[in-house]
């Protein structure tokens, strides 16, 4: 499955973006993995030298480009990639809980990530600011209906680069691991409260900053 094209319309509504934004650094030409490649990774993992080669080079584009926008240093993104096969080869399929062998890689990419923004004192875990998060009121609406500009892929990842490290990472999460708002609370040390409130304004941040930059 390709990327939007450079004219192609990001004008789908927030109920689309995960597609869209879990598509995008996906480049063209390359053919997601399958739901049953989790056989190949077997082979992998028990020494199969073709099957490993395979798998890398069907999951490295897209987490590479995931951690790039994650991270935005090339260097701590490809061994945030490498950290994250090394975990995958020591995983096991009860691991990923029914998910596919690629949305299982992009969540310990995703993982991986996290703790290098942490390290880099880049997505806070200040006990003070996660209360005000969690405290949070929803003064804002952004109903998922409402339409996004037409959106280049280049325009979708610079509008992702300019949110904060913490709204980033809520929405890698859901676009790219299929997670809910438990799961991301979880992940991310949060009250369930605080997590939807974090995934809502992302999403309306990422929908202003489309609006604000796109011609």
């Amino acid at each position: 499955m390709s990327p939007p094209t450079a004219t192609g319309a990001l004008g789908a509504s927030l109920g689309q973006l995960g597609r869209w934004v879990g598509r995008a650094l996906l480049p063209p030409g390359r053919a997601a993995i399958r739901s049953d490649d989790w056989t190949l990774w077997h082979a992998a993992c028990t020494g199969d030298e073709a099957s490993a080669t395979r798998l890398v080079h069907q999951l490295t584009p897209q987490a590479h480009g995931l951690a790039l926008q994650l991270l935005a240093k090339r260097e701590d993104a490809e061994d945030a990639v490498q950290e994250a096969f090394l975990r995958l080869w020591s995983s096991r399929p009860s691991d990923a809980h029914g998910a596919t062998l690629a949305t299982f890689f992009n969540t310990i990419v995703i993982n991986r990530c996290k703790s290098w923004l942490v390290r880099r004192r880049e997505l806070s875990t200040d006990p003070e600011q996660l209360t005000e998060l969690s405290d949070a009121q929803q003064t804002t609406h952004a109903p998922e209906a409402d339409e996004l500009p037409a959106s280049s892929t280049a325009q979708l990842q610079a509008a992702m680069a300019r949110l904060p490290a913490r709204q980033r990472m809520a929405l890698a999460m859901w676009a790219y691991a299929d997670a809910d708002v438990a799961d991301i609370a979880r992940s991310m040390e949060l009250e369930r409260n605080a997590a939807h409130q974090l995934l809502h304004r992302a999403k309306a941040a990422l929908r202003q900053q489309l609006q604000e930059h796109t011609p």
